[in-house]
């Protein structure tokens, strides 16, 4: 059966509308700590570890930044698009011990992210701020799991915007 073989890129994304300035949204998108907030119990128990941080290296296109997780992983991330205060992508690259679920590796398992990336959009109420994830679902297993796949990813999103929001309220 060819619906098993190969892989899919797969694309979501997450909105929120920020009444904060967009060079604070920037520095908030581009150097994140996220360590003190709450992290969902369904993350916890689905094993996926905790953000505590991302620092940007090098600004702009070819530097990179580093994600910092709770259980010791981390994500590479090389820039991609860089035009300060309106876009920010990069490409995932997990250290060998990026687990979720306890047992996925996300550097080189069914489940893999591709690339990430936010845009900042003037919005009547504010900034429009979007966070994006491109993956790509590779096997049987990852097939089956598309849907749980997806909605953590999105869940996660969610959260992680959240945080940026409160880390703007706290300001």
């Amino acid at each position: 059966m060819t619906f098993f073989k190969g892989y899919r890129t797969k694309y979501v994304h997450n909105a929120i509308v920020l009444n904060a300035r967009p060079d604070d949204i920037w520095r908030e998108i581009t150097n994140v700590g996220v360590a003190d907030f709450d992290f969902p119990w369904l993350f916890r128990l689905l094993g996926v570890p905790k953000p505590l941080s991302a620092e940007v290296i090098k600004e702009g296109v070819g530097g990179y930044r580093v994600a910092k997780f709770s259980n010791g992983a981390e994500f590479h991330q090389n820039i991609l698009e860089w035009e300060v205060n309106r876009k920010y992508r990069f490409q995932f690259n997990a250290t060998q011990n990026f687990r979720v679920g306890h047992f996925m590796n996300l550097s080189k398992g069914p489940f893999q992210i591709l690339t990430g990336g936010y845009d900042l959009l003037d919005h009547e109420d504010g900034i429009l701020l979007i966070l994006s994830s491109n993956y790509e679902l590779h096997g049987i297993l990852g097939r089956l799991m598309h849907l749980s796949f997806r909605w953590v990813v999105y869940a996660f999103q969610k959260h992680l915007l959240k945080g940026i929001a409160l880390n703007l309220e706290q300001k």
